[in-house]
């Protein structure tokens, strides 16, 4: 240990000897064999607090305390000590030692995780699940490409697999093979659980098969539409179904898509439906989504009314009228001016004035 100097006036200094705690911890059922290393967890006076890692089998050092009195805790994922925790009292340049007995409650399930050419795949979550318990691990890949599950619990069955994690950092795995491996653990770690893992491709594709009624007739009038489904207004893509019914999209942005098949005949002569499908290519860049289905019936009842036959119809009126009126167009003309329109023959009714008899008064 060493010292601690204080001042204490303009010529003057305190000196206190500083103390120490050495950690000693062993396994109860296997004495001879080294404890992975472990996490101390040191408290003591005025707040004071210190979380170290001890080497492999145990063993560490808290060096230049103060006196006073401190708490002292080992902490290791599958293994239960005895005593759980250490009151210590320290003196001036005091030494304590601090033994821990350590018992194996947990055991782990470990493996490797590769690419198909075999180069180790870092950052992949694997994960252990008990079902019927409810009991869940989870860890991640090393730059080998080893992962180990701690944790779990003797007489108890997992699911050991790999799992895709959003965030960044994470792998992205578009599968595993194997996609899970039951285990059940005994008293005794498990090995060898490797796995295989396929990427995601950087680019999208969207592919599909289309299947209806008069599909050969009405090809021609297919139309395949893709919208976002966070905002339908908007049209990521729309083209022609090609003659063979089968479309494939690439480039399609990741995230959540509306699929649909439309139709460019008229709506005032068929009635037509089609499937509308959701696809996630941010969980599957490569999608394929068939039959996509549609139905489509002709509609006669339904006829729009075009302004093209209703002109000729009102011209035809208009001139039938403008004829029959001709006549009474004449009259009132000939009564406005007097004069005898050319080209018309008129008779006219002459008044016969009788003779007025006069009488005689006698």
């Amino acid at each position: 240990p060493g010292f601690h100097l204080k001042k204490v006036g303009p010529y003057s200094f305190s000196c206190q000897k500083l103390s120490q705690i050495s950690v000693k911890t062993y396994s109860k059922d296997h004495p001879n064999e080294p404890i992975p290393s472990l996490l101390l967890s040191l408290s003591g006076d005025d707040g004071y607090r210190n979380n170290s890692i001890s080497g492999t089998g145990g063993i560490f050092v808290f060096e230049n305390l103060f006196p006073g009195s401190f708490y002292l805790r080992p902490l290791l994922k599958e293994y239960a000590f005895s005593p759980s925790a250490q009151a210590i009292e320290l003196g001036s340049g005091e030494s304590r030692e601090v033994v821990f007995e350590a018992t194996r409650v947990a055991y782990s399930a470990m493996g490797t995780v590769t690419l198909l050419s075999g180069q180790p795949k870092e950052g992949v979550s694997v994960e252990a699940r008990s079902e019927s318990k409810g009991y869940y691990e989870e860890t991640v890949t090393d730059s080998s490409g080893n992962y180990r599950l701690r944790g779990l619990l003797p007489d108890t069955t997992y699911s050991i697999k790999v799992v895709q994690k959003d965030g960044l950092g994470s792998a992205k795995i578009e599968r595993a093979s194997p996609e899970s491996v039951a285990i059940k653990v005994g008293n005794k770690d498990i090995k060898g659980l490797d796995f295989l893992v396929f990427e995601q491709p950087e680019t999208t594709i969207l592919s599909g098969h289309v299947e209806g009624n008069r599909i050969g007739e009405l090809n021609s009038h297919l139309l395949v539409e893709i919208r976002s489904a966070g905002d339908t207004s908007k049209i990521e893509s729309v083209f022609q179904l090609p003659l063979s019914n089968f479309f494939e999209v690439k480039d399609l942005p990741r995230g959540k898509h509306l699929l649909q098949l439309k139709s460019s005949l008229p709506s005032y002569t068929h009635k037509f439906e089609s499937d509308i499908v959701e696809v996630d290519l941010e969980k599957n860049s490569q999608i394929h989504v068939g039959p996509l289905r549609y139905s489509v019936e002709e509609d006669h009842h339904k006829q729009e009314l075009t302004p093209a036959p209703v002109f000729p119809l009102i011209v035809g009126v208009s001139v039938i009228t403008l004829f029959l009126s001709i006549p009474r167009l004449k009259d009132i003309y000939d009564a406005a001016t007097g004069i005898p329109t050319p080209g018309f023959m008129t008779t006219t009714k002459k008044e016969v004035r009788k003779p007025v008899v006069r009488k005689k008064t006698y």
